[in-house]
């Protein structure tokens, strides 16, 4: 064990070891590589096993001769049965073979000319391949078959019953008797028995394997090549056969210690490899190199024969990996394939291309036999189909012209097959032929447009797909080379609309294809079989498709025929501009998607700009009624179909060529909900919020439709009945309702059809004093109907029951109806005082309690329900009158609920909507005399500050502990005291740092089990903020008009933009005047805290309003900002430590406006107070705007390069262990088995939360760690323990001394990190040996942390005192410090300050640590999407990987 202090280069320590190791093949045999090999299979995420397989690419990038013996290994992975496995092995082979050379020999002057035994075109017969070759299914179908069914020696009887047995449990029917299920009559004996009969035909049939087929007919004898090489392998066999190896000798690579499941699956893994390569040694496998030399061929060769091979496996799993590995091979080695040393330049060449074409012909017998397909929702996907197409694209793009003619002709072949797979197999591959030869486009769309356009009108629906699917990327092309072919293929596409539905696979594709070809004026213009009028309604269904992609498709369809319309569109509009309307309106209503709403509105927005204003008007009038009906519906109840305009189902019969389970159509009503139906089911709060979303948006659409019928051509003096009018008496009618959803939805409206007109005074005459009577009512609505009655009832029962108990109280309230203040009272202070006599424990008192209790939880209920309703009527009737510009000569009633929503509303839409109003009533103010602008603002300012948590006091800037009273335990109190170890009072302490532990606090004393992740909806939800579903209810009213308050500060500074200044004084004034006014540099210090609290108070709230108001300023005003940069400079040193503190975030913010500007005045003048040790307050204040400038992300490289910390020489000493870096510097996903795995000592619970939070989150998050410290409980300790030692992706263990020091063994880890240090130097000594214990097959290498000038210089120099002692004499007067004098121990705690300007030997990796940390947080790879096949053919992906 080496023992190494602070200053170490241990970068080429580290390199040394690595290096050594992988030369004398240790590396090999540590299982290091080996657990790399089992998370490609066993993996916890997608990412993990990528991570890993980009690890093993490195391993050949340093020793490209380990290179057979890792693809060997990684081969198995490919045949293995799980999908995520296989792809990570994919994912391994790429990694691989990019770090391998490009192969490409110098060619040779003369060499004689070497016979091919490769598959040629002109030896290959599709038809006969596939009149003679046997399909290839899902499997071979031995794992339904008995292992030991010897037909001669097995009762007939018995083998029955072995079948129905093992059928049973192959089916998961073997349970059915525990939960009551019979399952003997799901099938009898004569099923196995035809079985068995249709297994013996199988036998007789005379089809043949298709790799005996194709070596028997298709392929030419073996050339001397074949016999040579094939004589090699077998010596090359029978010399690994001859090794002595004693196989019940235990490996390096020994599963000891493993888990049960990595276990299991790692044995499953050997038992299935060839008996060649069972274990991955270097001493058990022969040095490849000299045969590369000796066999003189491309180092892929052999590999891709296997996977060759394994493309015609009776398993579609082995068959799908092989296609992945061949892909894998072609990205990066495409251009070598086949080539042999000796070859002049023509014969490589001619080599490759045998090579390009045996590999295609084999893809193309894939197409033509595979027959496994994965239904998947009512959509078929072919796993091997698809990846040989990509990796017949790959192989394509090298291939000659001549070879890609000829592999086009067979494509072109299949399609005329009668079996729907093998048609499917030829359109995916002219598909990516189509799209990877866009050089060949000219030539080759014309010879397969014709097959495809057949394809698009194929029987069989996933046909049709990937026809649709093959033209989507070359539109272009179609439109440019084949203008006479596209009419009919839009006619195609239109007459396809009428057989699609939900459930049709090809809906899709071929929505996009028709979207992406009308975006062509030439194919808009081009002539039609049919006017669009006929065609354009055959969109409709797909406009409520329950796939989003479809809807979003059909809105594109719709709005690039509006935009891009022509004069003549209202020939074709006209006739179905109503209908279109109503679809258009309808999707609003039940969108859940804020996308597609986004896309609906620019639909209706086209349709309205391109429509005549009277067919506008004329279609949507009679509708108007009906729509606003829409958006009045409540959210917990389903609309009446009757409102919605149905499309008919197009049922019908088609005869396609396969069956779908369930293919019966069955007619089933649907219940639909404003804001989809799919939210209805969320929580109350999410539901609100989409519900909101939807009417805000159904209010747009009818505000602009409102627009169009108050046009003043349309209404003109001379008209009988204006449409205005008409308009205004509906609205007025909804508005004179007792229905709170109708007034809220009519005033939505009517402050969105005010926004894009300026004035009607046909509508705005009528409604404008219906809404300020509005604002002065108090009114019970109808939608508390129900619980106002039941409150009625309950009163009246209490009554009654206190009547019984000749208790009368018809005097103090006497009412047949109750209002909610009466029976508040009623069940509050008259109930209290009426029966204060009685005796409480009598029955008689308790069943008056009991009601009483039950009608005050009714009364509650209605009056939140009630005060709500009422609070959002308010507010949107004052946002309806604030938007028609005619403000009434009282404010009051106007401003009043928009403060209110602002205040306490907690839909963020609504909080939102009222911010915008505030904004436009400043506005109208601003010449108004009396002006209430200050006060507004005055209001909002004190809002913003309510908050305890985001604004401290002066007085006591961190809230004081919470009492014993409301605490879980005085065990919780004593925790968190102690977990406080920074203390903050008025003039001393920094907050962000406190903060910072309070929160570590909250995670580290949270241990158990890890919460279930919540349900994710596809719908963009609230961000939140703050404010979820966990916060305390408590401090939610504060937190909610808190963000009200940000909302309209942020609004107004948007709304008035460069004139904000000018026009709000004020609120520049309560930003920037108290730091002006308290700051006079020259009687700055101090005597500021003389001023008193209240002072202190003004200057806190101000630096909280310029914090979040600056953010949203105009750019042009940032001069003015920037002004105000060195007087908050100044604040850092002001003596309250919330002055401090806010100044330091007012600074954050400021670095993210003008970087470089605040940077220089930062570093100049800030940044030097940090070594301002006489000075505490300076050093605080330059620590608070040091760390708020580090919460904006795009300042923590800047930072790196002039910020020199200990915390560097932390981050590079695991950098330069592995962690965190590998792969990043490529752009790659980070490492998950790191070279060496780390113990982390600390002596105090504290200094670990710092390592944790600021040094592995803040800037490590992709190392992963677990911690074993006093707070974790005895039990759960070993446990711990046990999954570092097993779990090799676990990176650091975080350990006190104390804890982790003594009887554990963590032979995991082999480096050992002392970031705190004991006084008692056996301590450190026993945690060192934590990983020094027997197994341990590492050398462990230790570090100490230590900073020159401290107290941990003094310690170190102690412990080597005590060990010196300790080995030379032991006696009862050296054993403490009890023998040691006052100077001595006084000595102990004097820091050298001629030192305190020396650097620190951990700056010296500053350089190397800053590069590093960029790698780091540049390269963290995002999170791989679960959706399997989405991802892995996608066609735009897989483009842009042959980048």
């Amino acid at each position: 064990m080496q023992n190494k202090c602070f200053p170490l280069n241990i970068t080429k320590y580290f390199h040394w070891k690595l290096d050594s190791k992988l030369v004398s093949g240790e590396y090999f045999s540590c299982p290091v590589l080996e657990r790399l090999f089992i998370l490609l299979d066993t993996g916890s995420t997608p990412v993990t096993r990528k991570a890993a397989a980009q690890q093993l690419g490195d391993v050949v990038k340093l020793h490209p001769h380990e290179l057979n013996n890792l693809l060997s290994k990684v081969l198995t992975y490919l045949r293995s049965p799980n999908w995520d496995t296989r792809i990570a092995a994919g994912q391994a082979v790429e990694a691989i073979v990019r770090n391998i050379p490009e192969w490409n020999p110098a060619p040779k002057p003369k060499d004689e000319d070497i016979s091919s035994d490769r598959l040629s075109f002109y030896r290959f017969d599709i038809s006969r391949l596939l009149k003679h070759g046997a399909s290839l299914l899902g499997s071979a179908g031995a794992e339904f078959e008995l292992q030991e069914d010897k037909t001669g020696e097995i009762d007939p009887k018995e083998r029955l019953a072995r079948q129905r047995k093992q059928l049973q449990k192959k089916l998961g029917l073997d349970m059915g008797a525990a939960i009551g299920m019979d399952t003997e009559e799901l099938f009898n004996d004569e099923d196995l028995e035809d079985a068995c009969m249709v297994n013996i035909s199988v036998l007789c049939s005379p089809l043949q394997p298709a790799a005996e087929l194709i070596d028997s007919e298709f392929r030419p004898g073996m050339s001397n090549r074949q016999k040579n090489k094939a004589k090699r392998m077998a010596k090359l066999v029978a010399k690994q056969r001859s090794r002595d190896v004693d196989p019940n000798e235990k490996s390096n690579d020994s599963f000891e210690g493993e888990p049960e499941e990595k276990r299991r699956k790692t044995t499953n893994v050997v038992i299935e490899q060839p008996a060649t390569d069972s274990k991955v040694l270097i001493d058990n496998v022969p040095d490849n190199s000299n045969l590369f030399e000796e066999t003189q061929e491309w180092p892929l060769e052999s590999f891709c024969d296997e996977l060759c091979n394994d493309l015609f496996n009776p398993s579609w799993e082995i068959r799908h990996g092989a296609g992945t590995g061949l892909r894998e091979v072609l990205k990066c080695h495409g251009t070598g394939g086949g080539k042999t040393v000796g070859s002049t330049a023509e014969q490589m060449e001619r080599q490759h291309q045998e090579w390009l074409e045996d590999l295609v012909i084999r893809l193309l017998c894939v197409f033509a036999l595979d027959r496994f397909g994965d239904f998947v929702s009512d959509e078929v996907v072919a796993p091997v189909r698809e990846t040989c197409a990509q990796t017949l694209g790959v192989a394509l793009r090298h291939m000659a012209n001549s070879g890609f003619a000829m592999t086009v002709d067979i494509l072109l072949k299949l399609l005329t097959e009668d079996q729907w797979e093998v048609r499917h197999g030829g359109l995916l591959g002219i598909k990516y032929a189509l799209a990877i030869r866009q050089d060949l486009i000219a030539e080759l769309l014309p010879r397969v447009l014709p097959a495809i356009t057949e394809g698009l009108r194929d029987l069989d629906d996933d046909v049709r797909a990937v026809a649709a699917a093959a033209l989507i990327p070359v539109v272009d092309g179609l439109v440019q080379l084949q203008p006479a072919k596209v009419p009919f293929i839009v006619d195609t596409l239109w007459n396809a609309l009428l057989e699609l539905d939900d459930l049709t696979a090809s809906t899709n594709s071929i929505m996009t294809l028709l979207s992406s070809l009308l975006t062509y004026p030439q194919v808009r213009q081009c002539s039609t079989h049919q006017s669009l009028t006929v065609l354009v309604p055959r969109v409709w269904p797909f406009l409520r498709h329950t796939i989003a992609s479809v809807r979003r498709a059909a809105l594109e369809t719709l709005f690039t025929l509006l935009s891009k319309a022509d004069q003549s569109c209202a020939l074709w509009l006209n006739p179905i501009m109503q209908d279109m309307l109503r679809h258009i309106f309808q999707s609003c209503i039940l969108e859940s998607n804020q996308e597609i709403l986004e896309l609906i509105q620019k639909v209706w927005g086209e349709l309205l700009r391109q429509s005549p204003q009277q067919y506008v008007v004329a279609a949507s009038c009679p509708w108007m009624g009906a729509w606003l009906c829409l958006m009045m519906q409540a959210s917990h109840i389903p609309i009446d179909p009757n409102m919605l305009l149905e499309v008919k189902a197009r049922l019908k019969e088609k005869a396609t060529g396969k069956t779908r389970q369930g293919s019966v159509p069955v007619k089933e009503m649907v219940q639909e909900y404003i804001g989809g139906a799919e939210t209805i089911t969320e929580d109350p709060a999410t539901r609100d919020y989409v519900v909101t979303r939807a009417r805000l948006m159904a209010a747009k659409l009818l505000g602009a439709l409102c627009s169009c019928i108050c046009d003043p051509r349309l209404n003109s003096s001379s008209q009988e009945l204006r449409p205005a009018e008409s308009l205004a008496q509906l609205l007025l009618f909804h508005l004179n309702s007792k229905s709170a959803l109708q007034r809220i939805a009519v005033s939505m409206v009517i402050c969105e059809w005010a926004g894009l007109q300026k004035e009607c005074e046909l509508l705005s005459s009528v409604v404008q004093p219906r809404l300020l009577d509005i604002l002065s009512e108090q009114l019970y609505y109808d939608e508390i109907a129900i619980p106002f009655t039941r409150m009625q009832n309950e009163c009246k029962q209490l009554i009654a029951l206190l009547a019984d108990a000749h208790i009368d109280v018809r005097e103090r309230i006497n009412s047949t109806v109750f209002t909610i203040d009466q029976a508040n009272e009623l069940v509050t202070t008259i109930f209290s005082e009426c029966t204060s006599s009685l005796n409480l424990k009598s029955r008689q008192f308790q069943l008056l309690d009991s009601k009483k209790l039950q009608a005050r939880s009714t009364v509650c209920e209605t009056s939140t329900e009630w005060q709500q309703l009422q609070l959002r009527v308010h507010t949107f009737t004052a946002c309806a009158v604030v938007g028609l510009a005619m403000l009434p000569d009282k404010l009051n009633p106007v401003v009043r609920p928009l403060m209110e929503a602002a205040r306490r509303e907690e839909n963020m839409l609504v909080q939102g909507y009222a911010a915008s109003n505030i904004a436009r009533l400043l506005q109208l103010c601003a010449a108004r005399s009396p002006c209430p602008n200050a006060k507004i603002v005055k209001n909002l300012c004190s809002s913003v500050c309510v908050d305890p948590m985001l604004t401290p006091s002066a007085a006591c800037p961190v809230p004081p502990a919470s009492t014993p009273a409301i605490q879980e335990s005085s065990k919780a109190s004593v925790a968190e005291k102690d977990a406080m170890h920074h203390m903050v009072n008025k003039s001393k302490g920094i907050i962000t740092l406190y903060r910072h532990q309070k929160a570590a606090f909250a995670i580290t004393s949270k241990r158990g089990p890890t919460p279930k992740a919540p349900k994710t909806t596809n719908n963009d939800l609230p961000l939140g903020g703050s404010i979820t579903t966990e916060t305390d209810e408590s401090k939610k009213p504060c937190l909610i008009q808190r963000r009200g308050a940000e909302f309209c500060l942020m609004t107004v500074a948007r709304h008035f933009g460069k004139e904000l200044t000018k026009t709000l004084p004020y609120l520049w004034e309560s930003m920037t005047g108290p730091l002006r006014n308290a700051l006079d540099a020259q009687r700055f210090g101090m005597s500021l805290l003389k001023q008193g609290d209240p002072v202190a108070q003004e200057l806190v709230n101000s630096l909280q309003v310029l914090e979040v108001t600056a953010g949203a300023m105009s750019q042009e005003l940032n001069p003015l900002l920037m002004e105000q940069l060195p007087l908050l400079c100044t604040c850092l040193q002001h003596p309250y430590t919330a002055v401090r503190h806010m100044a330091a975030r007012c600074v954050g913010v400021l670095s993210k406006i003008a970087t470089m500007e605040t940077m220089n005045v930062f570093l100049e003048h800030v940044l030097p107070w940090l070594g301002a040790i006489d000075d505490n307050t300076k050093q605080e204040g330059a620590i608070e705007a040091l760390a708020c400038i580090l919460c904006m992300s795009q300042m923590k490289i800047k930072l790196f390069s002039c910020i020199k910390s200990a915390f560097v020489f932390h981050v590079g000493l695991l950098l330069d262990c592995g962690l965190g870096s590998a792969g990043a510097a490529d752009g790659g996903t980070e490492a998950v088995v790191a070279q060496h795995r780390i113990l982390i000592f600390c002596q105090l619970k504290s200094m670990l939360d710092i390592v944790e939070q600021d040094l592995l989150k803040a800037q490590l998050p992709t190392v992963t760690y677990l911690r074993l410290d006093g707070s974790v409980q005895a039990g759960l300790r070993h446990s711990i323990v046990s999954r570092f030692n097993n779990d090799p992706s676990i990176d650091v263990l975080l350990l006190t001394t104390h804890v982790g020091g003594l009887g554990l063994n963590l032979t995991g880890a082999d480096t050992v990190v002392f970031v705190e240090h004991d006084w008692n130097p056996m301590r450190d000594l026993q945690a060192m040996d934590r990983a020094h214990r027997i197994g341990q097959k590492r050398v462990v290498n230790v570090y100490r942390l230590i900073t020159r000038g401290t107290l941990e210089e003094k310690i170190m120099g102690l412990q080597k005192f005590k060990m010196t002692i300790a080995n030379t004499v032991i006696s009862q007067e050296n054993a403490s410090l009890q023998s040691m004098g006052t100077e001595q121990l006084l000595n102990l705690f004097t820091l050298d300050k001629n030192n305190k300007a020396e650097k620190s030997e951990a700056a010296a990796s500053s350089s190397s640590g800053q590069a590093s940390m960029k790698s780091v947080l540049d390269g963290l790879g995002d999170l791989w999407d679960q959706q399997q096949y989405e991802n892995e053919y996608d066609l735009d992906s897989f483009m842009h990987s042959l980048k």
